[in-house]
This record gives structure tokens, sequence and C-alpha cells, in this order.
């Protein structure tokens, strides 16, 4: 039997983790650190915020191994005119010929970019000032700080926050409920680790709308950090539902500089992000525990970390409200995953593993209800016709214009994790929504677009690969539990699964790849353009917007310089920053170039139901003989004359034809 796809896929991440790692150990321990010790024991630089009467603005010096100098990162804040440096040394430091006294405010730093540092008469090689236009956050940790927490993922930290956007204006100041670590290949792989943020009480960040939770993304495995971004931006101009917003930010931690992040809205039920009915907060109201509280149970498996076809997990929750259809947050996840990190959740006939991400402790009722929703869903889309045994088309549980949305952003930039991993769909109730399954918000493609080169394969033979601009790729992902032997399990015992991904059985549809294509078009295509084409393309502006910053973090971090600093793919890792978002640009115009290419036999003229390439009176005559069922009367491209965009040809489109014409 051959080796699991993901095995191999795990053993290629650690060996690109160890040659990151390992190169900057050899690179220290080749080079000769002249100044790696000097006689100073501090050096902070504070008054960073103008104005703000606060302990947190900050900052140390940092020293560089692989520039053997030191560096002072200073948010746009900051007045080099008039700030404060501290430091404790037996004799006076000096920034090139000028003393520094310490304690008192100076100007010394607006003078230069870069200064001989020398304490006494002792050389101690060079500082370099740099400065980022972008807003900053402050932190101030209370039990471990963030240097432990890198090393600990399982460590809760607490603290405060200041919040300023680039002109110096507060955004937040206050307590941090919690602060812990987030995600699992991007925790796992990266120097530059993410966060998780909580606030005790909702605050609107950065004008993103009111909410407790927050995500500080990294983007270490992405030396462009445009590609989180990028997508963000795809999904807004294609109008899709739910897109969490984001900002880029530089992050201080107890005085030190950690880099350039992206503060994004987290995927959650709540008013300014999935905007849903909140299950589990009705479901709170009736019981007298918290929801957690009750006994963890499950059905269909002999663990919870188990990963067997038709089993569930749940929370026996005495009281239910009276409606619970709706509203749940559901996650696509792998199946190892669904074991270890998935409290509330089930797997389906055909072995996709789904999470319950809201109500994340759901009763069993709820877990019940979701369950068979779901799995009613799941048995039309693999029927010969698009129908059930119960007679419903999928099309009657799916919101599909959605699904081929929530696809096409896949498909587009070859995320890896696709259908396999942050994965999200969300059901209103049936009393206050349409009672479909949604496919959103889109999330997590720092691997995408060339970064993570990767195969998928399913059981009918297709094979997709995410370094290579040329070919289809998430048509061709599995269900996570398959691999080319059939088997896969927690315990290794193994069982054969589907082997298909309900996007995979999809498109071998025609119909909806006829649609998939027609959205392209419309709502992907003109945003492509504007992405990476032209003297200014969009992503050209993207980057330029952080340039500064991401200057900053490069030094502190060293992200860029080619083959031997990329963590993933050797070929995503440019000279500098710009280089590196040039390459994504470079990949995401060859995607977009074939897409265009392998999609244009779908394309068509509005209204051309006779298929000449034309929309004429013609076309309304035929349209109009079709509906009154005139003999060997045939429509040689149905859906162009669909103008509702209902599915259906009916009376309807006939009106909004003739209106056209007459116009």
């Amino acid at each position: 039997m051959k080796k699991p796809l993901m095995i191999l896929a795990a053993a290629v991440l650690l060996l690109h983790c160890f040659v990151f790692t390992s190169f900057a150990d050899d690179t220290a321990d080749t080079a000769e650190l002249l100044y790696s010790e000097i006689p100073v024991g501090s050096f902070e630089i504070s008054e960073l915020s103008p104005g703000i009467v606060t302990g947190l603005d900050y900052t140390d010096w940092w020293y560089s191994e692989l520039d053997d100098c030191r560096y002072v990162f200073l948010p746009s804040t900051a007045d080099l005119s008039r700030l404060v440096i501290t430091y404790s040394s037996d004799e006076t430091l000096y920034l090139g010929e000028s003393a520094v006294v310490s304690g008192r405010e100076t100007d010394i730093l607006s003078t230069a970019d870069t200064f001989d540092i020398r304490v006494g008469k002792q050389d101690c090689g060079k500082l370099r000032i740099m400065q980022s236009d972008l807003g900053c956050i402050y932190l101030s940790t209370e039990k471990y700080g963030l240097d432990r927490l890198d090393m600990n993922r399982y460590l809760v930290e607490t603290g405060n926050a200041l919040m300023l956007d680039k002109d110096g204006t507060i955004v937040y100041s206050g307590e941090i409920e919690k602060l812990t670590s987030r995600g699992n290949s991007s925790w796992d792989y990266s120097q530059k680790k993410p966060y998780n943020l909580k606030l005790p009480r909702k605050a609107d960040l950065y004008g993103m709308g009111k909410a407790k939770k927050w995500a500080l993304v990294s983007n270490c495995l992405d030396h462009s950090m445009l590609r989180n971004k990028a997508a963000e931006e795809m999904c807004r101009a294609a109008d899709m539902e739910c897109v969490m917003d984001s900002v880029f930010v530089d992050l201080y931690a107890d005085g030190a500089y950690r880099g350039t992040y992206q503060l994004c809205e987290r995927v959650q039920i709540q008013k300014n992000r999935v905007n849903i009915r909140d299950l589990e907060e009705e479901t709170e109201e009736l019981n007298d525990r918290d929801l957690e509280d009750y006994p963890h149970k499950l059905s269909g498996a002999g663990a919870f970390t188990d990963y067997i076809e038709n089993s569930y997990k749940y929370y026996d929750i005495p009281n239910d409200p009276s409606d619970i259809t709706g509203g749940y947050l559901l996650q696509f996840c792998q199946w190892n995953r669904y074991g270890t990190k998935c409290v509330s959740g089930f797997v389906t006939s055909r072995g996709q593993a789904i999470a319950i991400d809201g109500p994340e402790y759901a009763s069993k009722a709820q877990t019940e209800y979701i369950r068979s929703f779901v799995q009613d869903a799941e048995d039309a889309i693999y029927s010969e016709n698009g129908y059930n045994s119960k007679g419903r088309h999928y099309s009657e549980y799916i919101d599909v214009d959605s699904l081929i949305r929530a696809y096409l952003v896949q498909e587009i930039t070859e995320n890896p994790d696709g259908t396999y991993s942050s994965f999200f769909v969300w059901k209103d109730s049936d009393l206050t929504g349409d009672g479909k399954l949604h496919f959103s918000p889109a999330w997590d493609f720092d691997l995408s677009l060339g970064n993570f080169p990767n195969t998928r394969k399913n059981s009918e033979g297709d094979t997709g690969y995410s370094g290579n601009p040329e070919n289809l790729f998430i048509s061709c992902f599995p269900i996570h539990g398959y691999d080319d032997g059939g088997l896969s399990s927690s315990t290794g015992s193994g069982r054969p699964t589907v082997g298909i991904s309900w996007v995979g059985k999809l498109c071998k549809n025609e119909d909806f790849t006829e649609q998939a294509a027609e959205v392209y078009y419309e709502s992907f295509e003109p945003f492509l353009k504007e992405l990476t084409d032209g003297d200014t393309p969009y992503m050209q502006e993207l980057a330029e917007s952080i340039h500064t910053s991401a200057d900053m973090n490069n030094a502190r971090w060293h992200m860029f310089g080619g083959k031997p600093y990329a963590v993933f793919s050797p070929v995503t890792s440019g000279n500098d920053f710009m280089d590196s978002v040039r390459l994504v640009r470079e990949y995401l115009a060859k995607r977009h170039s074939w897409l265009s290419k392998h999609w244009q036999t779908y394309k068509y003229v509005q209204g051309d139901v006779n298929s000449d390439g034309a929309f004429t009176v013609a076309d309304a005559v035929l349209l109009q003989k079709w509906l009154l069922g005139a003999p060997d009367t045939g429509l040689a491209h149905w859906r162009a004359g669909d103008l509702c965009k209902d599915g259906r040809l009916d009376t309807f489109d006939l009106c909004l034809m003739r209106k056209a014409l007459t116009e």
C-alpha cells in the first residue's frame, strides 16, 4: 500500500522547516559576530505615541545575528525629533558623534538612518533605524510573555493592549481577556507565531465592527504576506457572503517589536460576521449550567478521537429551544483534526468530517438535526440525477451560488487546504433564513498560489497539482479520509471512504461546471485583471501600502533572499518583499490566463439561446416556441436564456428578453 498523501506532506513540511531553521543556525555559526556582546545592559526608546499617556508605547533595540548589527523598529506615530532613549552602561553611549543622555528627550534619531555605536572608546557596531507607516498594536502581558507562549501553544496569556491607527488615534485601550496560539501548520512551521485575541467586551477595531474575538495572523509562511489579503479582496469583489475583514498593523509586545501582522475578524456567529441566529446563546438561556459542563457523549464510535463514518459527538444538554433548525456554523475538517480538535460534530456516510463550530457545545437534538440535514444534501449530491431517496434535489439543501463562489476562490488560488480544512458552511434558522447551507466565509490562504506544491488525487483518478498554474486542482480533491489505498482512520485500522469530495463530485456535472464558468467570468475574472494587469496592478498597490512595515518585518525575521529562506516552495521567496509580491502576481496572472482559456467553451452571450454568437429577435422567437412546446424545438444553450438567474426557463425570462431587445 502507498503511504497516505498526508504523511508524505507532513514529511515535506518537516524537511522544509528543518532546512529553514538550520540555514539560519548555520549562518550564525559560520559568520564572525563581532558585536553580539557590547557593554550596554539595556536600550529602550519610549514616548512613541505623542500626546498619549501610557506605559505601553516603548521598544527595545534588537540585535541581528545575520547582519551583526542592531535595529530600532519604530511605528508610524513616533516623532523622531522627540524620543526618549534610556540605557544602562558604565560609560557614555554615543550614536555617531552625539552622546546620548539616558532618560532625556532627544532628536538624535531624526538626523540619520544608520549610526556608529560607541561606548566610551569601544566600537560597538551599527544601529539602523527603520520606521513603518501602518497603525500599531502594543501588548503588555501579565503571565508569561510571548516568547514563552511561542514555545508552548497551550499557555493562556492575559494583559493589556493599546491599539493606534497610523495617525496616532486610539482605536482601543484596555484589557486583554485571552491571548492564545492559533492555527495548525501556520503555528507549527512559523518562527513568527500567529495568535488569537479575546477582549473582555466587544470593540470596533479599525472600523471592522464590534466583536470580542480577533486573530493576529503572522503570514510567516507567505513571503509576500498578501495571499490572505488578496483572497479576501477577491471574495469581496465577487460579492461573496460574510467576507472577513482585516488590516495590517505593526505588533509590539513587552517592548519587543514582533513584526507585520494582519489583524483579522474571526469566523464566528455574530452580528458583524456570520450574521445568523445564535442558537448557542438561546440554548444557554434555557439551561442552568455552562453548556461545556454537561456530559460529553458520542454515538457510533468508541472514542472521541475516532474518525468513523456515521458517528457523531455532542453534549447531553437537557433543554433545547423550540426551533433547532439554525443557526449552525460548520467546518469541513481533516479526519485527524476532527478527532482531536472537534468537540461537537459528525462524519457523513461517505467520510466527510464536519465540525460544528456553532453551537460549539451542541446538544444531541441539535447535532442529530444538522447531521441529518447535511446527510440528505450529500445523498443528493452523490446520486446519479442530483436527487436523494426523498425526491429532493441538492439545490433544495444548498445555496448553489454560494458553493460555486466558494469553489472558485479555492480553485483560482489553488489552496492546498481547499475543502480539506477551514472550509466553512452555515445554515440559518428555517424561520429567519432560507433553510439552506451557505458556503462562506473563505478563510486561510497563506499556502495558496504555488506556496505549497502538493498533489491531490481522488478515487475517480483525477489528479491536481497546486504548484502548477495550468490545471484544475480543487475539483480533484478526495474526501480527506481517503488515500490511494482507500483506507484511513485515527486508529490506523482503516475503512474505505467514497474518495471524492462534494465539489469534486459536482464538478462531474456539466450543469454545475457551466454555472461555475459563468460566475467566474462575471464575478471573478474582472478582479483578476485588476489584481495582476496594467502598469499599477492592485496587487502592487496592496504591496506598496505595507512596504515600509514589510521591510522592517524582513529585517526582524529574514523572510526574503531566495531558496535558502523558503519554508515550503523554493520559488516563492524573492530577493526582497516586492520581489516576493512579483512572484505571486506572476503566478496569479498565469492562473488567470489558463482558467479563462479552460472555461472559454462555456462562455456565451446573455440571451443567445440559439448559440449563434449574438442576442437577437431570433432568440426570443426560439425561446417562445420552446416554452409553448413547439415540436422539434431545441435550445442550443438554455442557460443563456435564464435572465432571471434562478436556474430555470419560464415566461419571466421571455419578458426580460423582450424588454432587453426593445431597449
